[in-house]
């Protein structure tokens, strides 16, 4: 399934992303492996700034060395325990380990803090849709959307959500809201051939999924062509 996930968030290098966008993974990795060397260093001569102990996290994160990310973000909480950034990047780092209660309960003190971090809500909505509590994922998606309303996939992640209690109508539009926002988003037309052939709903089906099949770069290629071929068989019976 492909969904933005936000990732983690320091606004001071946020403008090497720019950069990192025209680059290599091996190069990625030796700038952000110099990152560290640089926050390592601004750590040891100021100990007790909770930024440089959140950007130092921050560079960890990226390098997905997780527990070290951890420790530097707990780090920067306990010299202040309202810094929001750090409190939602450890609920991020939570979840990527596995832990989705610890990372709702990161995600929720970061509202706390800041209701209008929005982010916090729209990975919040996911932490609760891997849980399988969908009315709570479906909650926190509006809370989202209220404040991007455009945002890639926030719709899809609201319809995903609202499938799982078998709300199809509801799902369904959600999905239409995708393409309206984004037209070319290949998944969500996969995403309304899964629905349609549940619902049996054949024709619609077949459409969507040649509609997803239209993009070269879709993952489950060869699952969407089974489907096809599964539906037609059955339609000839």
């Amino acid at each position: 399934m492909k969904r933005v996930e936000s990732e983690a968030i320091d606004w001071s290098i946020f403008f090497l992303i720019i950069l990192f966008l025209s680059t290599g993974a091996y190069q990625r990795n030796s700038i952000w492996n110099n990152q560290i060397e640089f926050w390592k260093d601004c750590v040891k001569k100021s100990p007790q700034k909770e930024r440089t102990h959140h950007n130092l996290g921050f560079v960890y994160y990226e390098l997905r060395q997780w527990d070290d990310a951890q420790r530097e973000f707990e780090e920067s909480l306990k010299l202040n325990p309202h810094y929001v950034l750090s409190m939602y990047n450890l609920g991020l780092v939570f979840y990527r380990k596995g832990l989705l209660d610890k990372a709702i309960d990161h995600y929720k003190k970061a509202i706390q803090l800041n209701s209008e971090f929005s982010y916090s809500f729209y990975n919040l909505g996911i932490a609760y849709y891997q849980k399988g509590f969908y009315r709570e994922a479906i909650e926190a998606y509006h809370k989202f959307l209220e404040a991007k309303p455009d945002y890639e996939n926030a719709h899809n992640s609201l319809g995903l959500a609202y499938k799982g209690l078998n709300r199809w109508g509801k799902a369904i539009q959600s999905f239409q809201e995708e393409l309206r926002v984004h037209p070319e988003n290949c998944y969500t037309h996969v995403y309304l051939g899964d629905i349609y052939r549940e619902m049996r709903e054949y024709p619609k089906a077949i459409s969507h999924f040649k509609k997803a099949l239209n993009d070269p770069n879709l993952s489950d290629a060869e699952r969407i062509r089974k489907a096809i071929s599964s539906i037609e068989i059955t339609q000839k019976r």
